[in-house]
């Protein structure tokens, strides 16, 4: 493993490429052929080593974002729960894949719902007959659908003891008045709650989204490439194509800055939150990129406003941001628990004073290197495994269809500036379009 983040170190640090079949990458190492079929379908098979391994990433490019027809929220994250429900070739899926050995989930977000297995490479052809089944021929009951129903409100139910799930759940609600980031992936409570009554949208649902031009494959590890892509052109050639676009209203310019306060039923401490409206994911928009850099110069761990508030007056538990751009524009977060609603004012004037900063001055370039350095030895880090090179290009997948941007990406940040990142700041962290969401500890708890 020591020998592997070497090799990919020199590959960073000179531009060399020990896989010459890929002459044409400076960023990601491993040789990999693209498998594109005419019902729309694309698979990424990858040549990443993890000896006798493979990881079976399937993205479905549909996310909570997708629900845009009212009272239909939750149900990208339904289908993350209904997909282990069986087919009609294989009934039960933990039959396949526990005799085998396999390490499996789902996961939902905003922009995706994704699946993943992980095991050993004998199992190939068993893993692509299972994954284009349960894809193409998914089969439940309307009382199967009602149990998982039910199931999934009681994971609602559960989550309102995590006083983070009130905070979001606010912000997005106060930020957005149009876009389907206005609710969170588990969707609306009352969405939610009348979710058994939606057996036949559902159909719908899996009949629109679940198609092969809106799914992408990536297949990481040891394994034959020529051996899988005749698979994979065998069991997912027949998939009918019918992808559906989602009928999503843009968000209007905020034009006044917004602001709300939300109580946890129950102990926490206090949490602040100030979010700016950002841009939409770009791999060459060098501010779209600056951004995400940006979050982590001004307020990463090892920022002056961290180390103050943090380690040194100790008003803050913890501070951190998420830059991160999403699918369409969406919020650059700055968010701190403090130790007591005392701190709550003076942790928030340093956050915007340090908003100021950025804004009028250039930051110090030695910091900005290192970031980026750190960036980039971030994503190196996780290709010492077949999972870890699968969701390392999770990002790349879920915002343009194919892996492919990863090379654009990397190129981008390699040529920022700090005159880069004072304008990013300068575009995107303005009043007008702030929303602070504030959350406290109920009344009776204080």
């Amino acid at each position: 493993m020591k020998i592997l983040l070497f090799t990919l170190l020199m590959v960073f640090m000179t531009g060399l490429n020990p896989i010459q079949a890929q002459k044409d990458s400076n960023v990601f190492p491993f040789e990999y052929k693209k498998v594109q079929l005419e019902n729309g379908f694309t698979a990424y098979l990858i040549d990443a080593g993890g000896p006798g391994q493979i990881a079976y990433l399937t993205v479905v490019r549909t996310g909570s974002r997708d629900e845009w027809e009212p009272g239909r929220s939750g149900y990208a994250h339904f289908f993350e729960h209904m997909m282990f429900r069986g087919t009609e070739k294989y009934p039960d899926f933990d039959a396949v894949t526990t005799p085998i050995g396999a390490d499996m989930n789902a996961f939902t977000g905003s922009d995706l719902t994704a699946y993943y297995l992980v095991t050993a490479n004998d199992s190939l052809e068993q893993l692509i007959d299972l994954e284009s089944d349960r894809f193409m021929n998914l089969d439940y009951s309307e009382a199967d659908f009602r149990t998982e129903a039910g199931a999934i409100l009681g994971e609602f139910n559960q989550g309102r003891a995590n006083p983070f799930m009130f905070l979001y759940e606010k912000l997005r609600d106060t930020a957005f008045d149009q876009h389907t980031y206005k609710h969170t992936t588990i969707g609306f409570e009352q969405d939610v709650r009348q979710m058994p009554e939606g057996f036949e949208y559902s159909r719908s649902f899996f009949k629109r989204y679940y198609r092969p031009e809106n799914c992408v494959l990536l297949i990481s590890g040891d394994f034959d490439l020529q051996k899988a892509e005749e698979l994979i052109r065998k069991y997912y050639g027949p998939w009918e194509p019918g992808y559906v676009a989602p009928e999503i209203q843009p968000e209007p310019r905020q034009t006044v800055p917004r602001q709300a306060e939300v109580e946890f039923p129950g102990r926490t401490l206090p949490t602040i939150s100030i979010n700016y409206k950002g841009p939409a994911w770009s791999a060459t928009d060098r501010l779209t990129v600056a951004a995400t850099v940006l979050g982590e110069v001004a307020f990463g761990e090892n920022s002056e406003v961290y180390r103050r508030l943090v380690l040194q007056e100790q008003k803050a538990q913890t501070i951190f941001a998420d830059f991160e751009p999403l699918r369409d524009p969406y919020l650059l977060d700055i968010s701190a628990m403090v130790n007591s609603e005392d701190d709550l004012e003076p942790v928030t004037r340093e956050i915007l004073a340090t908003v100021e900063k950025y804004r009028e001055e250039l930051c110090d370039e030695q910091r900005l290197a290192d970031t980026i350095s750190a960036l980039r030895y971030g994503f190196l880090n996780q290709l010492e495994t077949a999972r870890g090179t699968a969701f390392a290009l999770l990002n790349y997948v879920v915002n343009t269809g194919g892996i492919e941007a990863v090379e654009d990406y990397y190129q981008t940040l390699q040529t920022i500036t700090p005159d880069d990142l004072r304008e990013a700041a300068r575009t995107y962290l303005v009043e007008e379009t702030r929303t602070t969401v504030t959350l406290l500890p109920a009344k009776e708890g204080r």
